[in-house]
């Protein structure tokens, strides 16, 4: 099982970095209906799945990491 993030979404194609940091660009017709930048993809078997846990799980540790840089204390 893999993680992919969408980064953006240009010329019919996504733009997704894997867990390593390398990139790997998707026909965007490929991918489950609703994904959109920032969605988070599971990719098992070859077939991508819309992991809306992972998202929100990542969006919470990203706005926790902002907190820590950004507060006063």
């Amino acid at each position: 099982m893999e993680y992919l993030s969408v980064d953006r979404i240009e010329n019919g194609k996504a733009v997704c970095e894997r867990e390593d940091m390398s990139v790997v660009e998707l026909a965007f017709s490929s991918l489950p209906q609703g994904t959109k930048e920032g969605s988070v993809l599971k990719v098992e078997n070859g077939i991508y799945s819309l992991d809306e846990s992972e998202e929100k799980r990542r969006r919470k540790r990203i706005i926790e990491l902002q907190n820590m840089l950004f507060s006063d204390d």
